[in-house]
């Protein structure tokens, strides 16, 4: 500890005592440039100042209130008092020993105090909230002489969100008596305030998520993302990534938002106003308290960000093959008209991705786009629909998600709610893993519900019938995991190439990109041979029930030949035949080829 000569020849000549903490030596030096080395109390805000910081610290008065009530009443006769500032050091309340707290008024040791470094020199909450850690000053370490008649120990608070410094927790007790705990006393109240912090936090999250529902009802599926006060997704919708890169701006943003979130509602959109370009903003708030904001982007850029990635979609399905060229030059044709699709195809063969890609195609493409999920659909839900007046849909497009699925007994109020939609300037497209035309013609489906939602049909065929996509796809799916995880694309062997072209897929895309997720997550390298391939791959697969054997060799050739780049002999050897047998089985299957040695 300092004794008061070794601060005097400090003071005097700025001789440095031995053994002085590096600390306390910083903070004296720091001091020494605000010319307060007379003053014998801190400054005073006055009291619409100190309203004004405990509205702004309103969180902090509230994480704190629990503690501060308890330590109130075990502090009484200990001679000590605690103290809660803001992050500028004011003093925003006090509880403790009534006699100190008596004491403590003529150094303004009180609620309205400003205690930091520039205006009082070195002392506990000033240098605690310089340092950001736990800080101890006793007696002669403090720099103002007239505040060595305490001892004080004071510990940061932080904002669990963003670890941001909300204010100090300290105890101040008279100057000569020990306190051993007090520092351990100090962090134990800062944990404690920090902890019920936290759970304010998740009940404000809880809140968010229950009005991101509200509003994506209220606005449709446009792109939308939803922030807590720590500046943290809580909720975004899939494609608010994809139409927003301004990535800096939005970064900048959430540095912003956690010293913005505690103002009035009404100026924080004034400030968030001039942000991000092209958006809109809404404050949430709990109970009159701004908790989060909302960031929506407007009907004018969401236009002009599809205008460039509408090509992007079809041709990225289109990119595939000559099966997926042919379908997506319909599909754009059918884009630029208003008539209902009926998109058919198996299970996972990408028929919400087609819908999608249609829509972004199309003249509502700034209007939302709406899944209906026809197996869950009931009585109630549907007459909810009309009940809600098509709040939650308004137009656009109305995906309807297996309406084969959809009991004859509500079909009727499905059709309604169809026409209804479409009477509306909205658009429907149907999805269908089974042939609603068949379902039709076996009384399961209504044929006037059909016809209003089978416009223009469109199928998309199972990969085992176009195998020659088979690698582009895998291709493609392999680039788009690696850009979604920010990990490593995969890489291929051919003879695993050769396998997969082989295999069945009756998951169809479904499958293959589960496949890619689950072979990145297993495998050490990256590197996928036949090998490491999941067993049911490796087994010889027919594609389809009318393959013979010779459809099975042929297409074996032909894959051992792009995997081996035509060279006759490796693929003789990676077949298990001799040379002269492989040239009499190409001129049998009628394969051309140039025969490299």
């Amino acid at each position: 500890m300092v004794r008061k000569k070794e601060w005097e020849d400090f003071m005097a000549v700025g001789r440095v005592p031995t053994g002085l903490n590096h600390d306390i030596l910083a903070s004296w030096q720091r001091s020494a440039k605000h010319s307060v080395a007379g003053r014998t109390r801190a400054p005073v805000v006055n009291d619409d100042e100190l309203e004004g910081r405990r509205v702004q610290a309103r969180r902090l008065g509230r994480a704190a209130r629990s503690a501060l009530n308890r330590a109130g009443n075990l502090l009484i006769g200990t001679r000590d008092i605690l103290l809660l500032s803001d992050d500028a050091g004011v003093v925003i309340d006090t509880v403790g020993d009534p006699h100190t707290l008596s004491q403590a008024e003529e150094n303004h040791l009180h609620t309205g105090g400003h205690w930091i470094e520039e205006a009082i020199g070195t002392n506990a909450i000033g240098t605690a909230l310089h340092l950001g850690a736990p800080t101890l000053i006793q007696d002669a370490e403090h720099f103002c002489e007239a505040i060595q008649r305490w001892n004080c120990a004071a510990t940061p608070i932080t904002d669990p969100g963003t670890g941001r410094i909300l204010g100090v927790v300290d105890i101040s007790w008279p100057g000569g008596i020990q306190q051993p705990n007090a520092v351990a006393l100090s962090s134990a109240l800062a944990l404690q305030m920090e902890t019920e912090l936290t759970h304010m936090l998740g009940h404000e999250r809880e809140i968010l998520l229950e009005q991101s529902h509200i509003r994506r009802l209220r606005r449709g599926s446009g792109p939308m993302l939803i922030m807590d006060r720590s500046g943290a997704n809580v909720f975004s919708t899939e494609n608010f990534a994809r139409f927003y890169d301004d990535d800096i701006d939005l970064e900048q943003l959430r540095r912003r938002l956690p010293a913005l979130i505690d103002q009035p509602a009404e100026q924080i959109g004034e400030v968030l106003a001039d942000c991000l370009k092209s958006t809109d903003f809404e404050v949430i708030s709990d109970r009159d308290e701004p908790i989060g904001i909302l960031i929506a982007l407007r009907r004018s850029r969401l236009r002009a960000q599809t205008d460039r990635s509408t090509a992007t979609e079809l041709e990225q399905i289109a990119s595939a093959g000559e099966a997926s060229a042919a379908l997506c030059a319909q599909a754009r044709r059918l884009a630029e008209t208003g008539i209902s699709i009926l998109i058919e195809g198996e299970t996972g063969t990408g028929k919400s991705f087609l819908a999608r890609a249609i829509h972004n195609a199309s003249k509502q493409s700034d209007e939302p786009f709406e899944m209906l999920d026809c197996a869950q659909l009931t009585e109630e839900t549907l007459r909810n629909c009309f009940a809600s007046d098509h709040q939650c849909i308004g137009k656009g497009t109305l995906c309807l998600n297996s309406p084969g699925a959809v009991p004859a007994s509500i079909q009727k109020l499905l059709l309604t709610l169809v026409e209804q939609f479409m009477e509306q300037g909205g658009r429907i497209i149907a999805l269908s893993a089974r042939s609603l035309y068949e379902e039709m013609r076996g009384n399961n489906f209504r044929g006037d519900l059909y016809y209003r939602i089978a416009g223009a049909r469109l199928e998309i065929t199972p990969l085992r019938e176009r195998a020659g996509e088979i690698a582009p796809l895998l291709r493609q799916l392999v680039q788009s995991h690696a850009a979604e995880t920010g990990r490593r694309e995969l890489r291929f062997s051919p003879g695993a190439v050769g396998v997969l072209k082989n295999y069945a897929w009756p998951g169809n895309l479904l499958e293959m990109r589960n496949l890619v997720a689950a072979l990145d997550a297993l495998s050490p390298t990256g590197l996928i041979d036949e090998r490491i391939l999941p067993r049911e791959f490796r087994q010889p697969a027919r594609r389809n029930g009318s393959d013979t054997l010779r459809d099975v060799e042929r297409a074996g050739i032909l894959d051992a030949l792009e995997a081996e780049d035509g060279n006759l002999s490796r693929v003789a050897k990676r077949l298990g035949i001799a040379r002269s047998t492989l040239y009499l089985k190409l001129d049998s299957y009628g394969i051309e080829t140039r025969r490299k040695t």
